[in-house]
């Protein structure tokens, strides 16, 4: 009976090592696929609308010239209703200092309206330099060996058996599975993330002209180009805050030891908690990124 015990323990204790080997290998994988989502968020982080060529002569072509020739009529109809607004008393208001006021706000408005393009152009290239001065390296985080702690754990457990063994090993395949998906879809949550960043700049650039044309009527009407020029810079700046998180989620707990399980006991909590210490820098990476317009706009005071 002890031989055929024995031989169970060992077998067991070999299903258990090879479960092991196996969550493992999940998160390999799923760190392979964050590695590569990564890159590509940096590469996407780093470009201009201006970069995206089909998507540039879209938001630039007809649709773009319409927006130029309502802003144009909006302009002036703004103009006239701000010089009305002003000057109700025109005894008192209609004077050769007001009325130099008002043109050359209505100049300028036309300036705008007219180098739109050119101005999103600048506050892009502005949110990619910084982006650009930034180091964007990161640190590579193996999960070759994430389970040698419990593994030696176990096998100085005097009073650990094969059921030990398959029942940390089950574990550790199941979480491996879950950990390796986590980090899967934080990786594919990141690259939607800076996609949908890229998109919505594009998408605000037919408006811009349209937008700016309140200018001209000064006071409440210059409030849509306000409002443009806040959502705008807040998207391009957005590009800063996702670098940063990619570039310091690991650095942030590379030695923290965030849940003490160096040295802990084998079981099922310890091994739950080294699985979420491992996938902790994708998630606050992910979450970060997330949140990255609403930082922005708190930090800026952009609405």
């Amino acid at each position: 009976m002890g031989l055929i015990s024995s031989a169970i323990d060992s077998a067991l204790e070999s299903v258990g090592s090879g479960m092991m080997d196996t969550g493992e290998w999940m998160l390999q994988g799923g760190y392979a696929v964050w590695q590569s989502c990564s890159a590509l968020t940096m590469e996407y982080v780093k470009k201009s609308p201006m970069a995206q060529t089909n998507a540039w002569a879209i938001v630039t072509g007809p649709v773009y010239s319409l927006s130029l020739g309502i802003a144009a009529s909006l302009a002036v109809l703004f103009f006239v209703m701000g010089w009305l607004r002003e000057s109700i008393d025109i005894r008192n208001n209609f004077t050769l200092e007001n009325t130099f006021r008002f043109f050359v706000r209505f100049a300028i408005t036309a300036s705008l309206i007219v180098n739109s393009l050119a101005l999103v152009n600048g506050i892009t290239e502005c949110a990619t330099a910084v982006v650009g001065t930034m180091n964007t390296q990161m640190k590579e985080v193996d999960a070759d060996g994430i389970f040698d702690d419990l593994r030696a754990s176990i096998e100085e457990d005097d009073a650990a058996d094969g059921g030990t063994w398959l029942a940390i090993g089950f574990g550790s395949m199941v979480g491996g599975l879950l950990g390796g998906l986590v980090i899967i879809v934080c990786a594919v949550t990141l690259v939607l993330s800076v996609l949908s960043r890229l998109f919505k700049l594009l998408l605000c650039i037919p408006f811009a002209p349209v937008a700016f044309a309140g200018f001209a009527g000064g006071a409440e009407f210059s409030q849509t180009g306000i409002a443009w020029l806040r959502t705008f810079i807040g998207y391009a700046l957005e590009a800063v805050v996702i670098a940063l998180a990619i570039s310091i989620s690991f650095g942030l707990f590379q030695d923290a030891n965030l849940f003490g399980t160096a040295g802990a006991e084998a079981t099922i909590v310890t091994l739950i908690l080294q699985i979420c210490e491992y996938c902790m820098p994708m998630i606050t990476a992910c979450a970060c990124v997330k949140g990255a317009e609403m930082t922005v706009r708190r930090c800026l005071g952009l609405g």
